[in-house]
């Protein structure tokens, strides 16, 4: 027994050194996409992140960061190392669950312990943590330094523990463990609270130690309680506690005439004076459940403190503030999400449900010199006599199409519940669930971004007329083209996986029922409950398999158990030692085919291109400029690189999704590292809480004369003026734009003396800029960009002006015959383009400072190097850097300077290289400029590139059945006019021979 122990505890930590080699191995070497670059940044900084916060992840990595002993460039590694670390652990607890839970398995099967057993065990943990090490969506958290992984660390950690107090609950003290189970998840509140989830699992394995005779009764008022608790966790803790403080504040405050803070104080004198009463109080009457329930609330709160550190760190004025929670007020809007709204989860409206009125449930409130103000209310939509529906899945009217073609609904038609339920099943359990529960356990097809509304991101095993029958949105997976058959997220277990944690699930319900219902409760907790409380809209901005990792995790207890179900398979044919062996041998099939299908899709070594993509952006400005950018994947890696690595901090950069709140117009009012303060004629009272939320157009003939432009700053000021709001009715004033004709006049010396204009270009300077705003009404954040922009204009244009080339062009509003792209972002300036017609770009080039920086400042993250594998994200971004290049090239070509534009069009396929970057249709303006420079030979090649890609898919195209034919029928016309397009353009110059021999081959393969 004391051997086995010995086995146990070693095996568990070997498997937690291994699984943290393999996530080492292969970590990102540097930041990663999406909220990867925030989370570095403000743990190296201790900033504040989005909301609700993660301060306790923060600080665990704030301590991992000082590994690297001051080389900012080695602050990624440390922190991506701490995902690795997290996962590693995960996984040294998954080992022990599953020898735990296989142990119960056997007792319960009457079998002794024997040397046997002891093997059969230990290899359950084997192969149960083999696989949770290779699953594709751990893997994913596990390389990059975000939350996921940390919290599954945590959740693996709870329920370790609850398997630790199990073994030992009649023995004295052994509740300790549930106190500690209350502290880490009070600690896990502030990491991510998916740990939450584990509750009902927990309560079940309680009351089935505690009670003798356990029925479906106490099953379900265990549940009940459970969930009950959950709730007060999500509504009574997290947000109740600090709602209630800030209740009592703006009492103290503001009716009673205190110093501010004083509710506060009062309110922590009294939790904490009620808490010791109760311990006291139960400690002294022997009311020893009662006792320990205060004392794990105690230890939940203990861990739930740290949000104090939010508060404390938005004093000292970071850079990266989101909602500047800096009082109790603040805080409590932070901790509830406001900024991000609400969905249903039982009852609400369908999304043709209209709106009849708006009631205000509130005062929205920020803290004045005094007292707090009101700066705003809240409210909600009034739907008159309309109904909530029960269960309303199909809730916002953004997405009208996508849920009518998701359900099959003819347009304007209104959904009923079965339409809402189908749309459960289909959208939220099949497509947001069940398929990226396939891609862990079968295989997945690619890692683009599957919608629905494409054949991307399936599921598939690798078994083709399998896949054919079940997955009725694969293509037919036999004569695959090479670009879809070698594609390296193209991974296939054949089922192994799915079939042997089958097997183990079938075993455990077999041989014990009651842990075979905490398993599954948990795994259903941690999939399908996520998905009934996320109500996922029918559009994601990525894949979000991520955050069900820990139901994944989950499964792969059961895969463990596999073990046990093949050795009673085999028993009859082989026992003993060799029959375990012969059993874990079959079972590890499963994790060994799953290490070498993802590994070359999870290597992530070597590869920097999200921090080096953030470079170029920044790269791509002018000194002391403000950059205008919008999404996730163009703004946290730039406040990475500027923030950790000092790359270009003098480039000021705003937000454009953040512009709309005070907050963020507040905190761009300040000065940050070398970047100045944003300028604005606006000041911060007249954008103050939701004042000026919205600006209508509302034409005045006494002002608006026909044809005649108006200057921006006197809009501004038109704007910002109180007297010239309209009434909209129950005491609603709205500011409003009297023209949507904007113009700024420039001074010519003015501009080429500060840097706007390059000297040898001032003759193209206007003498006025002048431009239609084609909008109806302007948010916040619109108005604030033409502010800024008049700001900027009125200091003499001192800022240069630059928007991503990733923004949306609604942002642009109207400017964009004033745009020069410079790198990955265009410059305003005021010149007016030459632009083309139908061109897809936004303004013209300023050739040389585009350039020098396309071919002498940017760099490309190691996608530059063999072997580097770029993902969905990357893969598009890059794309849009070559085709910038490509642009670059085709001014050049205009300009007469031919032999430079080769250059630029033979250094982007010398850095983006075909074998990471694949050429695809999206080159075709590549082939052109090299025709058009006279490299034919250098067009022709990769113009067969392409043409032999998209012969091999039309092929492809061509064998399928007539049912699948008629579903790709839009691809295969696609594909037809662009061999069409390649052809008729390579004879258009002159190159009939390479047209004839591909029209040779076109024929010859019958397409």
């Amino acid at each position: 027994m004391e051997s086995f122990k010995r086995l146990n505890t070693i095996g568990g930590i070997l498997m937690g050194i291994f699984a943290t080699l393999i996530y080492t191995l292969t970590m990102e070497s540097s930041a990663s996409l999406w909220d990867c670059g925030e989370f570095i940044a403000a743990c190296y900084k201790l900033q504040v992140v989005h909301p609700p916060g993660a301060p306790n992840f923060l600080m665990l990595g704030r301590m991992f960061s000082l590994l690297a002993f001051g080389n900012p460039e080695m602050i990624p590694l440390t922190l991506n190392f701490m995902s690795a670390l997290s996962s590693g652990l995960a996984m040294m607890f998954l080992f022990w669950i599953t020898t735990h839970l296989a142990g119960i398995v056997l007792r319960k099967s009457n079998e002794t312990q024997t040397d046997t057993n002891a093997y059969l065990i230990l290899g359950c943990g084997l192969i149960a943590g083999l696989t949770g090490t290779f699953l594709d969506s751990i893997w994913f958290s596990a390389v990059e330094a975000e939350v996921y992984s940390t919290s599954l660390c945590f959740t693996a950690a709870v329920f370790w523990l609850i398997c630790k107090w199990e073994s030992v609950a009649d023995e004295p003290y052994a509740d300790r463990y549930l106190l500690l189970i209350a502290f880490l998840m009070g600690i896990s509140i502030f990491i991510h609270w998916l740990n939450l989830l584990c509750i009902p699992a927990l309560s079940l394995v309680y009351y089935f130690k505690r009670f003798n005779n356990p029925n479906w009764t106490g099953i379900l008022i265990s549940l009940v309680l459970s969930v009950a608790v959950l709730l007060f966790f999500l509504s009574g803790i997290i947000t109740g506690i600090v709602d209630m403080m800030a209740s009592l504040e703006l009492s103290m405050v503001n009716d009673m005439g205190m110093p501010f803070n004083t509710g506060v104080i009062l309110f922590v004198i009294l939790f904490i004076g009620l808490i010791v009463g109760g311990l006291w109080f139960t400690s002294k009457r022997s009311m020893a459940i009662a006792h320990n329930v205060l004392l794990a609330f105690m230890f939940v709160i203990i861990g739930f403190s740290t949000i104090t550190t939010v508060v404390i760190r938005s004093n000292a004025e970071p850079y990266i503030d989101m909602n500047s929670p800096r009082d109790v007020v603040s805080l409590s809007s932070y901790l509830n999400r406001d900024q991000y709204g609400t969905r249903p989860i039982f009852f609400g409206y369908y999304y043709t449900d209209e709106p009849k009125d708006i009631n205000y449930t509130g005062t929205r409130w920020a803290k004045g010199k005094e007292k707090y103000e009101k700066v705003g209310r809240r409210f909600e939509y009034d739907y008159g006599n309309t109904r909530k529906k029960f269960f309303a899945r199909m809730y916002d009217s953004k997405h009208k199409t996508r849920y009518e073609n998701w359900v099959g609904l003819k347009k304007g038609q209104r959904p009923s519940f079965a339409d809402n339920f189908v749309y459960f099943i289909k959208y939220q359990i099949n497509h947001m669930y069940i398929r990226y529960f396939m891609w862990n356990f079968v295989g997945r097809q690619n890692d683009d971004q599957g919608t629905g509304e494409s054949e991307n991101g399936n599921w598939l095993s690798g078994i083709g007329f399998v896949d054919n029958l079940i997955n009725g949105r694969l293509e037919p997976q036999s004569n695959l083209p090479e670009d879809k058959a070698n594609h390296p997220a193209r991974n296939t277990y054949f089922f192994i996986p799915l079939l042997i944690g089958i097997l183990g699930f079938v075993t455990q319900l077999n041989k014990d029922r009651r842990h075979a219902l905490i398993i599954g409760i948990l795994f259903l907790m941690t999939g399908v409950a996520l998905i009934i409380y996320g109500n996922s809209p029918p559009l994601e901005p990525r894949e979000r398999d991520y955050i069900f990792a820990a139901s994944f995790y989950t499964f792969a207890i059961w895969v463990g158990l596999g073990v046990l179900g093949m050795y009673t398979m085999l028993k009859k044919f082989v026992s003993g030692t060799p029959g375990v062996a012969l059993a874990i041998a079959l079972c590890i099939l499963a994790p060994t085919l799953m290490a070498f299908q993802n590994w070359d899709d999870h290597d992530r070594s070597g590869r920097t291109a999200a921090r080096d993509f953030a470079k170029n952006y920044l790269e791509s400005c002018a000194p002391n400029a403000i950059l205008f950018t919008q999404g996730d994947n163009d703004t946290y890696p730039l406040w990475y690189a500027q923030e950790v690595e000092n790359i270009r901090p003098d480039v000021r950069i705003v937000n454009l999704s953040l512009l709309g709140v005070d907050w963020y117009i507040k905190q761009c009012r300040r000065k940050v590292n070398d970047a100045e303060a944003v300028p604005f004629t606006l000041a911060q009272n007249k954008i103050q809480g939701t004042k000026r939320d919205q600006v209508l157009f509302q034409e005045n003939t006494r002002i608006a004369e026909q044809g005649k432009y108006f200057e921006l700053s006197e809009i501004m000021k038109f704007i910002g003026n109180d007297a010239n709001q309209l009434n909209y009715g129950r005491g609603e004033k709205l500011s409003y734009y009297p023209t949507k004709n904007f113009s700024i006049p420039i001074n010519r010396n003015e501009v080429v003396q500060n840097g706007c204009v390059p000297a040898n270009r001032v003759e193209e300077v206007t003498g006025q800029m002048k431009w239609q705003l084609k909008k109806n009404n302007i948010l916040k954040n619109d108005l604030m960009v033409l502010d800024i922009i008049a700001a900027v204009a009125n200091d003499g244009w001192k800022r240069p002006i630059y928007f991503a080339i990733s923004v949306d062009r609604n942002a642009f509003m109207g400017l964009q015959k004033y745009f020069h792209a410079e790198g990955l972002a265009y410059r305003l300036m005021p010149i007016e383009a030459n632009l083309q017609q139908g061109s897809p770009f936004s303004g013209d080039v300023n050739v040389d400072a585009m350039k020098e920086n396309l071919m002498s400042k940017f760099t490309f993250g190691g996608l530059d190097k063999e072997g580097t594998y770029p993902g969905t994200d990357l893969r598009r971004m890059s794309i849009n850097l070559r085709n910038n290049y490509t642009r670059l090239a085709d001014k050049l070509i205009e300009l007469g300077r031919t032999k430079e534009a080769v250059e630029v069009l033979d250094y982007a396929q010398q850095k983006l290289l075909p074998s990471n970057i694949p050429h695809d249709i999206y080159s075709f303006p590549t082939v052109l400029a090299y025709y058009d420079a006279e490299e034919f030979e250098k067009g022709n090649q990769l113009a067969e590139v392409i043409l032999n890609t998209l012969f091999e898919n039309l092929v492809y195209y061509e064998k399928m059945s007539p049912r699948n034919a008629k579903r790709y029928k839009s691809d295969s016309n696609l594909y037809k006019n662009y061999v069409a397009q390649f052809l008729r353009t390579a004879e258009q110059n002159g190159q009939t021979e390479f047209s004839k021999r591909m029209k040779d081959k076109q024929l010859e393969l019958g397409i």
